[in-house]
């Protein structure tokens, strides 16, 4: 049992441009990728041929031609496509990236739509096919799942130009035409197709949006492909009866099995659609369809949608089988052409300018000599075959397939009768080739939720190998099988390999150092890593600038699961802090506010002052406001009033003395020696020149 293995594409650099991200799905054709241009920094979704194909030089060339032919497309309904190249054996193509869903995941989650919403996506799918019709490029896989709705709600048509790229295989029993459900009958007939295949597979479009369901089920391609030749679509009004005679007209007109008698192309289509559309009495137009009537008998089940047919003509499908059982019944090729549909009624005209009528007569002529050995199976036509005519109303003598005896009695006309002999015998060369032939197919099952090795044993009970890759998933534990490739349901050659897709479990990613960032850098920053920011809160922050990240939720290197949020603090910058007033108060209370308020004390000065006591602040710098935390407030501390000098008084008369002292500011106090009998000042209790504050008191001694 081979190891799991994830894809090897996913993180690799494609071109040495396209970084891929993740695998969005997978086709019989190639794989898409969610792949990063990081030349222009734009999603892109790249689509990679699977390497069988990548190797075969004729297809590569013509799978670049296609490209290039489609890349020339310019319309806001076709997923645009920017580049092709190949890397390495690698060969792909960039497109648009169209986040959304498709039209298959709209109608299996609202089955059939009102009547006016489903003509309006018919008129918009047609309106991209004409772009391409108009540029001789015919899309041949027209359906649903090519059908993506944008997050605008805006319709875009995807694989433009693959499928005719496919067609220049070199092994026709291996390419891939379309999807069964939606081939025109011609390209089952003859492989051959033009604008008018488009325009058929539109009709389905339309029929499968009007009445929920397809119009043809089998239990096996084969017999939707016989439906589809040897029988006219329904009327959608078969499954809603509410439905009007000329949405039913619409789509007869769209899916008639002769291509000469659908319209030319899709820009025709176009207009008939918008004509009905226009007509549709308003309540009509939004009415809500009832439940799709259910159209198999119970024993048959609705084919896969992502079933496909194989290489045609039949002839070049049948040649492969006369190679190796040798030749088989000649069978005949069929003669007449389909009866022409009634166009809607609001395009038909007195004049009938519009319509384009059969000819009265065509003469069909075959080639008596085949071009392959296969082509010796189908007998020359001889026949000359006159085209229907259209009947007038009332007309009953003509398109009944039969002609008047003279008796009255009708028998059957033998061109009628060889027409019908001849679609019988190559739908049935159609059913042998896919029942039994080169294009059998055994169905896929549906082994999700398994084990890697209960899948494995599933799929060998169907003849089915299988090879594995891996996944994030966040519902799936690590090692089930969460899709396979191709799908369940889908019909595959015996033996063909089945991808498993296993669970890898839920993404987890690295949380970022988001520290420093801005909040849009974080945001960014996240985002690559597939995580997101959550809640935003502000702080102030000394070390950060304003609009800077501070702190985060999950710390740096933290494994989350994608999708998960992050939740950050951004810096408001400095926090700014309001200066105290500290006048008048001592220096330690003083410098006890200005630390408590977050700032701290700056250069101290001091310096004499009459109104302030000593050790009191004067001012401070800055005395208020704002400043920022840390930041430094200058204080200015007193050193009381100013001194005065003592002169000398030894000599003087006490009283002179007195007087001088006290003119200065300085108490005098007197002690009497001898009871101070002269009066005469013969000492001083501070020195002459000492310079004592105002209000200090001087002792004068006196004899």
């Amino acid at each position: 049992m081979p190891a799991a293995v994830r894809d090897p594409l996913v993180g690799a650099l494609v071109d040495g441009r396209y970084e891929v991200v993740s695998r969005i799905a997978a086709g019989g054709m190639a794989t898409v990728y969610l792949a990063t241009d990081t030349r222009l920094g734009r999603s892109v979704a790249l689509k990679v041929m699977h390497p069988h194909l990548a190797t075969d030089a004729v297809f590569v060339e013509r799978f670049a031609r296609e490209a290039r032919s489609a890349a020339r497309l310019s319309h806001p309904g076709i997923v645009a496509v920017y580049d092709q190249g190949s890397d390495a054996g690698t060969v792909y193509l960039a497109m648009e990236h169209v986040p959304g869903s498709t039209l298959r995941e709209l109608v299996a989650h609202r089955g059939a739509l009102p009547v006016g919403e489903a003509l309006d996506l018919v008129a918009s799918l047609c309106d991209a096919l004409a772009s391409a019709h108009a540029a001789d490029l015919v899309h041949r896989d027209v359906k649903p799942e090519n059908i993506l709705m944008g997050l605008d709600g805006r319709l875009r048509v995807a694989d433009f130009g693959l499928a005719r790229a496919a067609s220049a295989s070199t092994t026709a029993a291996s390419v891939l035409i379309g999807t069964v459900s939606y081939l025109a009958p011609e390209l089952l007939t003859s492989g051959r197709a033009d604008a008018r295949a488009d325009v058929y597979a539109a009709g389905v479009v339309a029929f499968e949006l009007l009445t929920g369901s397809l119009p043809f089920t089998g239990e096996v391609p084969a017999q939707v492909a016989f439906a589809h030749v040897a029988q006219d679509v329904p009327v959608p009004s078969s499954r809603q009866r509410h439905l009007p005679a000329e949405v039913d007209e619409l789509v007869a007109w769209a899916t008639a099995r002769d291509a000469q008698v659908r319209p030319r192309d899709a820009s025709e289509l176009a207009e008939a659609v918008r004509e009905v559309r226009a007509g549709l009495d308003p309540e009509v137009a939004v009415r809500a369809p009832d439940a799709p009537a259910v159209v198999s008998d119970g024993t048959t089940r609705t084919i896969n949608r992502h079933e496909h047919v194989l290489a045609l003509p039949i002839g070049e499908a049948l040649e492969a089988e006369v190679q190796r059982t040798g030749p088989l019944p000649a069978i005949t090729e069929p003669t007449a052409r389909a009866p022409r549909r009634p166009l809607p009624r609001r395009r038909q005209r007195a004049d009938d300018e519009t319509v384009r009528r059969p000819a009265a007569a065509t003469t069909v002529r075959r080639q008596n000599t085949p071009t392959n050995p296969a082509a010796s199976l189908i007998a020359p036509a001889s026949a000359t075959t006159r085209a229907p005519r259209v009947p007038a109303a009332g007309d009953t003598s003509s398109g009944t397939g039969s002609v008047r005896t003279g008796g009255g009695r009708r028998r059957p006309r033998p061109g009628v009768l060889v027409a019908l002999l001849a679609a019988l015998v190559v739908a049935g060369a159609v059913v042998w080739a896919l029942l039994a032939g080169p294009l059998q197919r055994v169905d896929v099952p549906n082994v999700v939720g398994s084990s890697e090795a209960e899948a494995t044993a599933t799929l060998e009970t169907r003849d089915l190998g299988t090879t594995t890759s891996e996944r994030y998933s966040d519902d799936s534990p690590v090692g089930e099988v969460v899709a396979t490739e191709p799908e369940a349901g889908s019909g595959v050659r015996p033996g063909s390999e089945v991808e498993l897709v296993l669970s890898r479990g839920p993404r987890t990613s690295a949380v970022p150092d988001l520290a420093g960032r801005t909040l849009e850098a974080a945001r960014d920053a996240l985002e690559d890593v597939g995580l997101s920011v959550g809640e935003v809160t502000e702080a102030f922050s000394e070390e950060r600038s304003d609009g800077e990240i501070i702190e985060q939720s999950a710390p740096r290197g933290d494994r989350l699961r994608s999708g998960s949020t992050v939740d950050v603090t951004v810096s408001k910058g400095r926090e700014p802090i309001d200066v105290p007033d500290v006048r008048g108060l001592s220096q330690q209370d003083a410098e006890q506010r200005i630390t408590e308020a977050g700032l701290v004390v700056g250069e101290v000065t001091r310096e004499r002052d009459d109104g302030t006591p000593r050790d009191a602040v004067i001012r401070s710098d800055p005395a208020s406001g704002q400043r920022f935390r840390g930041d430094a407030v200058a204080l200015t501390v007193s050193d009381g009033p100013p001194t005065v000098e003592v002169p000398d008084l030894v000599g003087q008369p006490v009283d002179q003395a007195r007087s001088t002292l006290e003119g200065l500011g300085v108490g005098v106090q007197v002690e009497n020696v001898l009871g101070g009998i002269f009066g005469t000042v013969r000492g001083q209790s501070v020195e002459a020149g000492t310079q004592v504050e105002p209000g200090s008191s001087v002792t004068l001694t006196v004899v």
